[in-house]
């Protein structure tokens, strides 16, 4: 006869050690100082990101040169140098009329602006509410902030001529480290992923990679155009700020397809000043400019690699510009491919979400 068996005893609940209030003090407290500490080396950290994109950026002409049977060494130094020159000859034959015409600009802004809005509100008497928001809004020009003022908003982080001179020299030296010799940094990318993730690790930064090369590419090649043909225009048109608004035209591809209209919104306002056929003829040239740039020409040059949408790339460029100012502006679209690339791979093709990949698609193609 068989005997009953004891009653299972429940297994008394363990809890983890350190699991009290002190353990969640320590790590409220740990969550602080990493987060003052991330503060604090922001600006490095925007540094080092706007160095690694340089140094993709030259990875692809290092490479071009290579396929051309020149040895590595001798490619990464003729191309961190034409960089270097290309810097030097900026700041030496484009950026003193730039600033010379913007020293005398700013300081007008607020009255050409209120002059053009008038003249808007002259053609809308048939609108009598319309009429008055717009002529509030034209004395609210009046109060435009000085030159003063844009000058220390725009940098985001106070710096001296010498913290600046200084911060360019680190700059440089780590695209030159970076482009040099990358491979260090690679292995310690690569070994700090889990062992599952590191395929997914390296697809995702092989893709923004060619991301990031695709847009600088496009935007090396096609803002020069956009920034001459728009300083062209606007001087024959008699535009006040011309160079001005030309030099913001360069920046106009790095938010392929919507960072024309957006730049092209301060010329036309200032062009208002001048009379509504002009500011009618500045719209349609920036339209037209852009169409024609973005539809036709940078597809061409940039290929497939960037394949994200013009809004995200917007709105990471706004969001950067308000957070981090004008170094968030430069590495916003570039953060925006990364960001992508890592959702794509380890989100979207994530195979316990059931996601099948393109991979597999042309699988199934074949198989049909």
């Amino acid at each position: 006869m068989r005997q009953p068996r004891p009653p299972r005893r429940e297994a008394p609940e363990m809890r983890p050690a350190g699991a009290g209030p002190s353990a969640f003090a320590l790590a409220a407290a740990g969550t602080v100082v990493a987060l003052w500490l991330l503060y604090q080396i922001l600006t490095a950290i925007l540094i080092f990101f706007l160095a690694l994109v340089t140094a993709i950026a030259l990875s692809g002409l290092v490479r071009w040169l290579q396929a051309r049977g020149m040895r590595r060494g001798i490619a990464v130094a003729l191309s961190v140098l034409g960089f270097i020159a290309f810097l030097v000859a900026l700041f030496i034959l484009i950026i003193p009329p730039i600033g010379e015409q913007a020293s005398t600009l700013l300081p007008n802004l607020p009255g050409l602006v209120s002059k053009g809005l008038q003249r808007i509100t002259s053609h809308l008497g048939d609108y009598p509410q319309l009429q008055q928001s717009i002529q509030d809004q034209a004395k609210g020009s009046a109060q435009l902030p000085s030159l003063l003022e844009v000058a220390k908003r725009i940098g985001g982080v106070s710096l001296s001529l010498i913290g600046g001179f200084a911060l360019l020299i680190i700059y440089l030296s780590a695209v030159l480290y970076l482009t040099a010799d990358p491979l260090p940094l690679m292995r310690g990318y690569v070994a700090s992923l889990p062992r599952h993730h590191r395929a997914a690790g390296i697809r995702a930064y092989r893709g923004a990679s060619q991301a990031v090369f695709g847009w600088m590419k496009a935007s090396i090649i096609i803002g020069p155009v956009e920034a001459l043909a728009s300083g062209v225009f606007l001087t024959l048109m008699g535009v006040p700020g011309a160079l001005v608004w030309a030099a913001l035209a360069f920046f106009a591809e790095f938010v392929p397809r919507i960072g024309g209209y957006v730049m092209a919104i301060p010329p036309v306002i200032v062009a208002l000043s001048v009379g509504v056929p002009t500011a009618l003829w500045t719209a349609f040239f920036y339209f037209a400019m852009t169409e024609l740039l973005g539809t036709l020409v940078a597809p061409v040059i940039r290929g497939t690699a960037m394949r994200i949408h013009p809004a995200v790339l917007l709105f990471a460029t706004l969001a950067s510009a308000l957070a981090f100012g004008f170094l968030g502006a430069l590495v916003g679209a570039p953060a925006a491919a990364f960001g992508v690339a890592y959702y794509r791979e380890f989100y979207v093709k994530r195979p316990d979400a059931g996601a099948v990949t393109e991979s597999s698609h042309r699988d199934y193609e074949v198989r049909r």
